[in-house]
């Protein structure tokens, strides 16, 4: 059975429990996305029509019990000949295991215990519903340590159709009543019976009558009385033991009249207080049972009897007045007992087989009917039905039922107090939703996300080159900002590559002044990179050298780095030398190198850089340049002058130590 799924809702996942008339799983429900308990009868029940009628009237009238303490019946139904109640998943344990892995309660949670359970029978006593089979394995210990009863109604079903099977049960028969031992009536007192078997048990980890079969028990429970708690277990107070003998009377007169009143005592238990007594006076409208009026009825005519020879013998007249004032009295409390019986049992009897039975109705097939359609013809079954649940659908029109529970074909009971509705899905057309217009500019990862995570649309980037709206910015989307679109279709991002760049080739601007240069490049559309050398406020003189070269091939709005002679050489105009102050010849020029690390040398993070030069075959090093520099400023770029045809030599040093040499020869 695992692994099934009932009615399209209920998905049994684990069998977590078994009994005499049924299996447990645990399930999970489809529709709610709740854990649930679904017990699901045995074979040998689901072929007898009268018990399965009755099991279900039971179970929908269990089902109306709300009560903390009580398991609650959310679903009853059937699939096939599988016929099964659906009630609130508990993670715990039974009350039996409870004891059987803590031995005897102390006797103040024992009371808790018991006044939990008798709060929730006093709940279903109230609305005429006896369980019948309270026992520990029916009460359930949630992991907050709350008990709750389970199985009201089930019991019911199975004692009224097979009172002997009570009796055979092993495991119930240690905890019923005289009277279900005997196949008798049974009311609200038998419950009371048994939750003073439970309590006895909870207070001494033991049953109050056990045997070798389920007869025996049953026996022990019509002719013995019961042990006191505290002979077993001498830490119980007297009242405790009072509370569990009165609740298990052999005769009903002997228990509580209900639950509350028991509760009562176990509550003054608790606090101390002694219990309450009715004392000795005798209520003549007392409720009695049969054999105290046949006691009563026989002493009447001993005293007819006396009271004819007294008569012979010549008594007074007053003492026949005493006679028929007790016939009177008779008469009276057997007049008064027979309408109590019509009251509280006849009348409900027969009104019950007077009353006009409901039978179930067929569900039909709602999926593909307009709502309205289909609330009518609930309406005119008078089958129940809850709000209407809708959803989003790109193929089914809005208005139109999509899916149904329960599925067509499967029966319900009529009227607002039935426990199973009819749940309809309805389609509330295609999901809209806005392209927002504060995309516009932003950027196309954020763009992006936002359609896709916020709005669930699916989208798709193109490039375009854009002169106005920046690279990587969104130009525009394709159905455009704030247009209303169903959730899921595709929208087209347009990202811009910025402006769209055409190949030029870069003029020559060396001999040319700054202003000069930067003209020649606005044409081509070409800018200006770093001047060279830096820090400098002004640039005088012309340009001896750029980079890229003249010639070469760029995109548009390239950066062309230009270098200027130095200010104080002879061909900047002042006529003086350089950084050393020793004169270049007349007919020198500067050229352009960069300064490399050693690839082999570790240094720190700053470097102090000399760089030194020769001329020609003279061995004087002429001082050009000191600099500190941080590793990210090399390659370093420095002048160096140079005389055509002559040898010119660059010697580095770096934090003191030479590191190479460069030989620079330029032609005439």
């Amino acid at each position: 059975m695992t692994g099934k799924v009932l009615n399209n809702r209920y998905e049994l996942v684990e069998k977590i429990g078994s009994g005499g008339m049924a299996d447990v799983y645990k399930a999970r429900c489809r529709v709610l996305k709740r854990w649930v308990a679904v017990k699901i009868l045995k074979d040998e029940f689901v072929n007898d029509e009268e018990f399965l009628e009755r099991f279900e009237r039971e179970a929908y009238a269990a089902a109306s019990l709300n009560h903390p303490n009580i398991v609650s019946i959310y679903d009853v139904g059937k699939e096939g000949n599988i016929h099964y109640i659906v009630m609130e998943y508990i993670d715990g344990i039974t009350l039996k295991e409870y004891i059987r892995q803590n031995g005897a309660l102390p006797w103040q949670e024992a009371a808790d215990i018991a006044i939990a359970i008798l709060s929730a029978l006093h709940k279903a006593h109230r609305q005429g519903i006896i369980h019948r089979d309270i026992k520990p394995q029916n009460i359930l210990m949630t992991s907050d340590h709350v008990p709750k009863v389970t199985d009201f109604g089930i019991a019911r079903a199975v004692t009224t159709s097979t009172v002997t099977r009570k009796v055979d049960t092993v495991g119930s028969v240690h905890y019923s009543s005289p009277e279900q031992a005997r196949g008798g009536y049974t009311d609200e007192k038998s419950d009371i019976y048994s939750v003073g078997v439970t309590l006895f048990e909870m207070l001494t980890g033991r049953v109050p009558f056990d045997a070798d079969n389920p007869v025996s028990v049953a026996l022990k429970h019509i002719e013995e009385k019961p042990a006191r708690p505290s002979s077993i277990v001498p830490d119980i107070p007297e009242a405790m033991d009072e509370i569990v003998l009165r609740a298990m009377g052999k005769s009903r007169s002997e228990r509580y009249d209900n639950a509350l009143q028991m509760i009562a005592d176990l509550d003054h238990v608790k606090k101390g207080e002694a219990l309450e007594r009715n004392g000795g006076e005798t209520d003549l409208f007392a409720t009695r049972v049969i054999g105290s009026l046949e006691e009563e009825s026989l002493a009447a005519k001993k005293d007819r009897g006396r009271n004819r020879k007294k008569g012979k013998a010549g008594k007074t007249s007053k003492k026949g007045f005493l006679i028929a004032s007790v016939y009177i009295l008779l008469i009276g409390i057997i007049v008064g007992g027979i309408w109590l019986v019509y009251d509280k049992v006849v009348k409900d009897v027969v009104g019950a087989i007077l009353a006009p039975k409901k039978q179930p109705v067929e569900v039909i097939n709602y999926i593909g009917m307009h709502i309205e359609d289909a609330i009518a013809d609930l309406e005119a079954k008078n089958l129940p039905y809850a709000e209407p649940v809708y959803e989003y659908s790109d193929t089914v029109p809005k208005g139109v039922v999509m899916d149904q529970r329960p599925p067509a074909g499967i029966s319900i009971m009529p009227g607002d107090d039935a426990i199973t509705k009819v749940e309809l899905i309805v389609s509330n057309g295609p999901e809209m939703v806005t392209i927002p217009t504060d995309i516009k500019f932003a950027d196309y990862v954020e763009a992006e996300i936002k359609l896709k995570n916020e709005l669930k649309l699916q989208t798709k980037v193109v490039d375009e080159y854009s002169d106005e709206v920046a690279e990587g910015r969104v130009i525009r989307t394709e159905p455009e900002m704030g247009s209303v679109v169903a959730a899921g279709s595709e929208v087209i991002i347009y990202r811009s590559l910025g402006p769209k760049l055409e190949n030029v080739v870069v003029p020559d601007v060396t001999g040319r002044t700054l202003d000069e240069a930067r003209n020649i490049l606005l044409e081509h559309n070409l800018s200006i990179g770093k001047i060279y050398p830096e820090d400098r406020e002004g640039y005088k003189g012309r340009i001896i050298n750029q980079e890229p070269k003249a010639g070469t091939v760029v995109k548009e709005l390239t950066a062309v780095n230009l270098y200027f002679a130095d200010e104080q050489s002879p061909s900047a105009g002042d006529g003086s030398g350089i950084d050393s102050g020793i004169s270049d010849s007349a007919d020198s020029t500067r050229i352009t190198k960069q300064i490399y690390l050693p690839p082999d040398r570790e240094f720190g993070d700053t470097v102090e850089v000399e760089i030194y030069y020769t001329t020609g075959d003279s061995g004087e090093e002429i001082f050009l340049k000191r600099a500190t520099l941080n590793m990210s400023e090399f390659p370093y770029t420095v002048l160096v002058p140079v005389t055509p045809g002559v040898k010119t030599t660059l010697f580095v040093y770096m934090d003191g130590e030479l590191q190479y040499r460069e030989e620079i020869l330029i032609q005439q």
